[in-house]
């Protein structure tokens, strides 16, 4: 029995090996040798590539680089062309011969032009440059949308992956106890059965077997509804089996800069691709009023343009053809300036909105770094927290286990009784799954802190 428990301390201190984990995963059925190995690393990268979010982020960020490309092109002319073919059906029509007699004769016509033009913009107020700036600074900003999308999809797997890990480990440390208690109840059904032990002892025993296949059933049940909701997320075959890989757990500290939180709130909001974005975005809305008000303002192109018409009646297409390609055609330069002195406040209206976007982007750009600010402070604390749960939990668990070590003995000469032994287990078991608890949870916080601050890096997967 105590080697027994020595070697369940063991994990509960280094956590599951990859083959306890594996054996967890699947719960009450046999494990599949075919299941798929997933580890932390691979979920993520799995995930970079299939989330919605992601997709959408990239599709913002080409559509961006399309609304570029079009105020890029504000800057250049235009140039269509045209060209237009008519045919007259012969048609009776009365003429005078040079005999003085009216004659009826069929006549046909064919018409044939074509014409090149283009327009310059010279000035409209600055809009093109308006226009330009803000789709580079929207453009970038779609950028940094799309990082941190992925770095919220690597923060939400890391954390649904972790929580599959506790649920294995919690799992693990159910089936020691319920193995531990069933050979309990083992010996109390020989030592009943020639008189050394109560037969009360016997039956509280079997309701204890009972409420632990229990705890072991119900926690069972939460590893394969958290181990479904992290396939789930990653947008996999979920007819399939998997395993989870227990990477290895860092339970060392931070170093010493992230012990000043007035630092770590600078370096969030200098590292932060959000706030970087929403800045973006706020610039990008303060060009757009630019944009707005060039419509107050003049406008004035220069146009070129080349016509040719040629016109031909009772002939035959061929020669028309060869007509107007001898024709010179006609070329025409102008500058043509407008300006429109009421539109009946539609410029007025567009200026009115793109102050208002600007003014709610810049709310929620202050609203961003409040957040910022209350995330670190609060990431902070939980992490300084987790420490402590850290140390607690380990001396805990070293004085539940001398203590469940010395009722058992005492148990065993009999100067100890059921209750107590009973206590002294149950206080184990607590004690194993809250270090269990408190070793996922510091990992798990320094990734928090991680991701709030900005540096959770994504490149590695």
């Amino acid at each position: 029995m105590k080697k027994t428990l020595l070697s369940l301390v063991f994990f509960g201190l280094c956590m599951v090996s990859v083959a306890s984990a594996q054996d967890s995963s699947a719960t009450s059925s046999a494990q599949d040798s075919s299941a798929t190995a997933l580890t932390l690393e691979k979920s993520v990268g799995i995930a970079l590539k299939n989330a919605t979010s992601v997709q959408k982020a990239k599709n913002n960020l080409d559509l961006s680089g399309a609304q570029l490309l079009q105020s890029y092109g504000q800057f250049l002319p235009n140039l269509s062309v045209s060209s237009r073919f008519s045919y007259r059906a012969p048609a009776p029509q009365v003429i005078q011969a040079p005999t003085g007699d009216f004659v009826t004769v069929l006549i046909e016509s064919e018409q044939l032009s074509y014409g090149i033009s283009s327009t310059l913009n010279l000035f409209n107020g600055l809009s093109d440059y308006a226009g330009l700036q803000s789709a580079l600074r929207s453009r970038d900003a779609a950028g940094f949308s799309l990082t941190r999308a992925k770095q919220q999809i690597a923060f939400d797997i890391a954390q649904a992956y972790l929580q599959v890990l506790l649920d294995q480990e919690i799992v693990g440390i159910d089936k020691q106890n319920l193995s531990s208690q069933q050979e309990q109840l083992r010996q109390l059904r020989e030592q009943t059965r020639v008189g050394a032990r109560a037969i009360a002892d016997l039956y509280q025993q079997e309701a204890v077997v009972s409420a632990a296949e229990l705890t072991l059933i119900r926690d069972q049940n939460k590893l394969r509804n958290d181990q479904t909701l992290l396939v789930r997320r990653l947008r996999i075959d979920m007819t399939k089996n998997y395993t989870f890989a227990t990477p290895t757990l860092d339970t060392l500290a931070l170093t010493a800069e992230y012990q000043d939180v007035n630092l770590l709130i600078k370096s969030a909001i200098e590292s932060r691709v959000d706030l970087k974005s929403s800045q973006l975005n706020l610039e990008a809305n303060d060009f757009r009023i630019m944009q707005s008000f060039a419509g107050y303002l003049p406008r004035l192109d220069f146009g070129f343009d080349v016509n040719s018409f040629r016109q031909q009646n009772g002939t035959e297409f061929g020669q028309l053809y060869q007509d107007l390609t001898r024709q010179q055609a006609a070329v025409s330069l102008s500058l043509n300036l407008n300006w429109t002195i009421f539109d009946r406040f539609l410029t007025n209206l567009n200026v009115q909105q793109a102050k208002i976007n600007y003014l709610n982007s810049k709310l929620d750009y202050e609203d961003l770094q409040f957040q910022i600010i209350g995330e670190v402070r609060q990431s902070f604390g939980e992490y300084n927290a987790a420490i402590s749960q850290l140390e607690s939990t380990r001396r805990g668990l070293i004085s539940a286990e001398r203590a469940f070590e010395t009722v058992q003995r005492r148990y065993d000469v009999g100067s100890a009784n059921f209750v107590e032994l009973q206590t002294a287990r149950t206080a184990l078991v607590q004690a194993q799954s809250n270090r269990a608890q408190a070793v996922f949870n510091f990992t798990f916080q320094k990734k928090i802190l991680e991701y709030y601050l900005g540096t959770i890096s994504i490149d590695t997967y």
